[in-house]
């Protein structure tokens, strides 16, 4: 890709998440405006009979967002691999982290659902070339689509030298949606249904210069060959900085927001 492409690609990924970002914050602080007047405005009775109407806005406004953040990626997914530049990552934290905010959203929202992280013995750290906030949006698809199939589901993210697993106990994937995510084929079934979630995860993996495969097996499994670290320990140190409270605070509201559909649809578990 040319200087300028890359620099058209980046703006427009850019542009929209931003745009989007402005747009959704302008319709949130409205509607709590509304809410707040509503409230001194009418009497109890008729706030009572408008409250699931407003109820209803607010849901959109949560579903409408995470589309338009899906929608910025997908936008430039044929490119997204050209435009990222993978840092130093400590993996295995990060992974431990999500479990531990995934189990928190589901024992809130009172849904039979875990996810653990399992190692090789003796394995304390897995360093890799990653980018967080691709890696990010990789695990709440893949978190979302495990709650979406259905019943009480176990999660396993399981590590070795050179290996990510991710691993659900559910029904598993749909033939087509194996070929989607190996191959990038789309069967008639998946575009009349639509969804940006498999394409995604699939062309977040291919940024980070992860290698993806989709082994049979019982229930989801798919499979990261993830690369050595490439840079020397002490730049790792130094882009890899712990985790502060601003960071996990906001890793658990994007994950709030892609899960919402699912936690809160109980007719989609």
């Amino acid at each position: 890709m040319q200087p300028n492409e890359q620099e058209l690609a980046m703006a427009l990924r850019g542009g929209l998440r931003g745009r989007f970002q402005g747009s959704f914050h302008l319709l949130e602080n409205a509607f709590e405006v509304l809410n707040d007047q509503m409230l001194h405005c009418v009497t109890p009775t008729q706030y009572d009979a408008l409250h699931p109407l407003l109820e209803q806005i607010e849901e959109q406004l949560l579903l409408l967002r995470r589309l338009s953040e899906h929608a910025a990626d997908a936008a430039v997914a044929p490119v997204l691999q050209q435009l990222c530049t993978p840092r130093p990552m400590e993996l295995l934290g990060q992974l431990r982290e999500w479990c531990v905010l995934f189990n928190e959203l589901t024992l809130q929202e009172r849904v039979e659902a875990s996810a653990t992280v399992e190692t090789a013995p003796g394995m304390q750290v897995l360093l890799t070339m990653g980018d967080d906030t691709l890696l990010s949006g990789l695990l709440a698809n893949l978190l979302s689509n495990s709650l979406s199939a259905g019943g009480a589901v176990r999660i396993t993210l399981a590590c070795a030298p050179g290996q990510f697993c991710y691993r659900d106990d559910g029904p598993g994937l749909a033939e087509d949606a194996r070929a989607l995510l190996q191959d990038g084929v789309w069967s008639d079934r998946l575009l009349e249904q639509g969804g940006l979630g498999l394409p995604l995860v699939r062309a977040y993996a291919a940024a980070m210069g992860w290698t993806l495969s989709v082994p049979e097996e019982k229930g989801t499994c798919l499979q990261f060959a993830v690369p050595p670290c490439t840079m020397d320990l002490g730049s790792m140190v130094l882009e890899s900085t712990g985790v502060t409270p601003q960071l996990t605070q906001r890793r658990k509201v994007y994950l709030q927001r892609e899960l919402y559909p699912v936690l809160h649809n109980p007719a989609s578990r």
